[in-house]
């Protein structure tokens, strides 16, 4: 395990052969310049990854996933934060370079986020029993916008021990395991201070419940995304062990549940609260 994932997986500069493969197929058709922790957990784990990626593929090339992902983004009612103010932002030591890196960073995960919660939810529903139908011709063509170069995601041991903290009691916020780390946070330490104003916002909402309310509100709408997206995926190949099974159920679980269904509600709500 290396020391910027929170649980074991391949690093993507370490991948080889078939895995480094997939690996570059997966950003290819997701035009996303890093490959997503669910992905690589789940390459520690033989015939995981091809198995799982196989199934997804027709979903996310298709780019019928984005549509549907849009069409749940705008569904959410999101708790409000106040304004992230420029004046606020310049006084925090955030100039515009920054404010756009930080947007460009949000509007990534907002879009990574939501996709891959429906998807994955979908697949889980496949891997427990769904019907064998393909995709649509119609939606074949479709493709996404590449999204923008992200700077590199540092590891939790390249932070200082307050910003480690910070970004730990950020993302207990709304969280009931906590064995992720959700990555926006770590990506968003270049900026210490726009993280302290992100805390001192989310807190009172996290307190009152309301976070959590909008977490399971949005877990409730992506899953009936998910239920009638998974009738359009192949099932999985007959031929799986129980044990890679059990892995792919259980990795599919633990990222649906918390980072992913917890993040496509706090990144919308931030990026309500930057300034336009």
């Amino acid at each position: 395990m290396n020391s910027s994932d929170p649980i074991p997986a391949v690093v993507e500069s370490d991948a080889t052969g078939d895995i480094k493969n997939i690996f570059d197929d997966i950003k290819s058709v997701t035009g996303v310049d890093v490959v997503n922790l669910v992905w690589r957990r789940l390459a520690k784990t033989e015939n995981a990854l091809p198995y799982l990626w196989g199934v997804l593929r027709p979903l996310y090339e298709s780019g019928f996933i984005n549509h549907q992902a849009v069409e749940f983004q705008n569904q959410l009612v999101l708790p409000k934060l106040p304004k992230f103010k420029d004046e606020i932002l310049f006084a925090s030591g955030i100039d515009n370079l920054g404010k756009i890196t930080i947007n460009n960073i949000l509007v990534s995960y907002n879009r990574t986020n939501t996709v891959n919660l429906i998807a994955l939810q979908a697949a889980l529903i496949t891997l427990t029993g769904a019907e064998d139908v393909m995709l649509e011709p119609t939606h074949k063509k479709a493709v996404s916008d590449n999204l923008l170069p992200m700077p590199r995601l540092p590891a939790m041991s390249d932070l200082n021990p307050t910003i480690i903290s910070l970004v730990k009691e950020l993302n207990s916020l709304g969280e009931e395991d906590g064995t992720i780390i959700a990555s926006m946070y770590r990506h968003l330490a270049y900026w210490p201070n726009y993280l302290a104003l992100v805390k001192i916002a989310l807190e009172p909402i996290a307190s009152s419940g309301e976070l959590k309310r909008a977490i399971d509100k949005s877990r409730e709408q992506s899953a009936k995304k998910a239920l009638s997206l998974s009738k359009f995926l192949a099932p999985f190949p007959p031929s799986i062990s129980s044990s890679c099974f059990y892995e792919i159920k259980s990795v599919l679980e633990l990222f649906t549940r918390h980072p992913l269904s917890k993040m496509a509600v706090i990144c919308g709500m931030l990026m309500e609260a930057l300034e336009n």
